[in-house]
């Protein structure tokens, strides 16, 4: 009996050893690949080199790549509000912006296209725009109340859903749109992710409620939580979480990349290697 009692002691006491260096081990220790000051700032997009797309406090977009420096910027005529990047597309950048109801093409460069003026297709006021894998522009119409897909090459709704069955028209804040292997994906603040197949047909919902932005990574979406970041498959819907590095401000956006994480607090932005 004493000697079962002494090996449990001993066993308690190795064990308690390990709890500091274990606690350590959930903080990752990545090695930071810069920090350069973002007052003001927010993170966009990311595109398929890691590179950074981010606004600065007067709109203008900033092309950041790997090691920090500022590639391109792109500085409109007319400024406006920034609400929406998307950088995934090979070839080209969609820049939307709400106020203006406007939306900016641009090249890798970050040399202007051509812009799509978004009260050529309907009345009502547009929340949220993105780029289509084949071109066209996916648009969620608050006033009417439509998820609406437009060709600006021929300036034409080709596809329009009513969303009263999907949506409360009450209770509703549509923060994200997003198409990624051939589905849709908009984001409501208030209830969850909606998701609806390439052709704009609803297929489920994700009950993932207070997000403004989701980013996509392989098969796994992503989104930061109570300063951590939280995947789940998109297929299985397993979930996982990652810790991020303790910082003395709580992190306002993040975007994951194959190499590169990056993190913004109100001061600076972080460029950690994570993969």
């Amino acid at each position: 009996m004493k000697s079962n009692l002494r090996s449990f002691c001993l066993g308690l006491m190795a064990w308690l050893t390990l709890l500091p260096a274990l606690a350590g081990a959930q903080t990752p220790a990545w090695p930071l690949q810069f920090q350069v000051p973002a007052q003001g700032h927010a993170l966009l997009s990311l595109d398929r080199f890691d590179r950074a797309y981010v606004a600065d406090a007067r709109q203008n977009i900033l092309q950041v790549d790997t090691t920090g420096k500022v590639a391109n910027r792109f500085s409109p005529t007319i400024q406006g509000r920034v609400t929406m990047v998307e950088a995934w597309s090979p070839a080209k950048i969609s820049v939307f912006y709400d106020d203006r109801q406007r939306v900016q093409l641009l090249d890798r460069f970050l040399t202007p296209l051509g812009t799509a003026d978004l009260r050529q297709f309907t009345d009502g006021t547009i929340r949220a725009a993105t780029l289509a894998a084949d071109d066209r522009l996916w648009l969620f119409d608050e006033t009417t109340f439509r998820l609406l897909k437009v060709d600006t090459r021929v300036n034409q709704i080709v596809f329009e859903n009513p969303l009263e069955l999907l949506l409360d028209r009450r209770q509703h804040d549509i923060t994200f749109l997003r198409e990624y292997q051939n589905k849709l994906y908009m984001v409501d603040r208030l209830s969850g992710i909606y998701v609806f197949d390439n052709m704009g047909n609803y297929q489920k919902k994700l009950p993932l409620p207070h997000l403004t932005y989701i980013g996509f990574l392989g098969d796994e979406l992503y989104y930061l939580a109570h300063n951590q970041l939280h995947f789940q498959h998109l297929y299985t819907f397993q979930t996982r979480t990652v810790p991020l590095p303790e910082k003395s401000q709580p992190y306002r956006q993040v975007l994951a990349g194959d190499k590169l994480l990056y993190l913004l607090t109100n001061d600076s932005l972080f460029a950690y290697r994570w993969r």
